[in-house]
């Protein structure tokens, strides 16, 4: 039994450590760029929570002007996948979670209130 264990820690230990790497790979950042819209937020101290509900644990929070890349709209709440620092060669860093719509915008012009539709 012991042996069955240890085996499966060592499973799911690599499932998490190739998806760190995953993350590090070029082809991540190229995949949120094409599966992202640019999007920056609205307001301070704004939480990113685990699922799209106020009452869901809080990931971390953002700032006015803090740059994310979201995915889609549940609802009132948008799903982020990644901060945006802008910075070559990797501007995007991992970042699961929903931020309420009303601290979200889009970058330019004809997506600013894309989020709020």
């Amino acid at each position: 039994m012991t042996h069955k264990l240890i085996v499966l820690l060592l499973v799911l230990m690599s499932f998490h450590t190739e998806r760190a790497f995953a993350q590090d790979d070029p082809d991540y950042q190229i995949e949120v760029e094409n599966n992202t819209v640019c999007s920056f937020i609205t307001g301070n101290n704004v939480n990113v929570r685990e699922s799209p509900d106020s009452r869901s644990p809080i990931v971390t929070q953002l700032n006015r002007g803090d740059m994310v890349r979201a995915t889609s709209q549940t609802g009132d709440w948008v799903n982020i996948a990644a901060l945006d620092s802008g910075e070559p060669p990797t501007p995007y860093s991992p970042l699961q979670g929903y931020v309420s719509n009303q601290y979200i915008n889009g970058c330019s012009e004809d997506q600013f209130e894309m989020w709020r539709q």
